[in-house]
């Protein structure tokens, strides 16, 4: 398992998530590496802050990247770019993501939430180990649902939790799971459908 990010992220209130599940992942990394690069040298030759993004990869082959916003009405809020820098960045970037939907089985998107009554951690910083747990919750069981995860949360020793549930999605709680020691965590088996995967950033 790899180590997460150099800096640690903010625990912002809500998130937007682009989930990208490629069919060819050597393919689509070296497609990403350029979009990224892209990105990165044109924010620079520009003398402007890039947007703050995380990136997470699943063992199962899939890419979310997530940027952190404080409210919902900032995901409506325009780019820090000009106009004409706008378009000067989407023409470089368009021909880059034309080629990456052609290796992509499918890719969405979605909002979550930061759920701060299961989260334990004060930011996404780096630890040795990480996993991503997705919980799908019937909606009568939510209540009993949520006070069964609050003591699982209090049962945790040396593991740092960021919890989500997806506002704008499928519906899923997603919890990242943060650890210097190999992560074991149980699952609700009566009240959840659950997939773990470890994930590296």
């Amino acid at each position: 398992m790899q180590t997460l990010m150099l800096a640690a992220v903010a625990l912002l209130s809500y998130w937007t998530v682009h989930i990208d599940h490629p069919k060819d992942r050597a393919a689509y990394e070296e497609l990403d590496r350029r979009f990224d690069a892209t990105i990165h040298d044109f924010y620079v030759a520009n003398h402007i802050d890039a947007p703050v993004a995380l990136r997470i990869t699943t063992d199962d082959g899939r890419y979310f990247g997530m940027r952190p916003r404080a409210t919902l009405s900032d995901i409506e809020k325009p780019s820090a770019l000009a106009p004409d820098l706008s378009k000067q960045l989407q023409a470089m970037t368009a021909p880059i993501s034309a080629e990456t939907h052609e290796v992509l089985r499918d890719h969405h998107n979605e909002i979550w939430k930061i759920e701060r009554t299961l989260t334990t951690a004060t930011e996404i910083a780096p630890r040795k180990y990480s996993m991503l747990r997705t919980d799908y919750v019937a909606p009568p069981k939510d209540t009993q649902y949520n006070a069964a995860m609050q003591q699982l949360v209090r049962e945790l020793k040396g593991v740092d939790v960021i919890a989500f549930f997806s506002v704008y999605g499928d519906g899923a709680y997603r919890y990242l799971f943060l650890s210097d020691a190999p992560i074991k965590v149980r699952k609700l088996k009566d009240l959840a459908e659950t997939r773990d995967v470890a994930a590296t950033f």
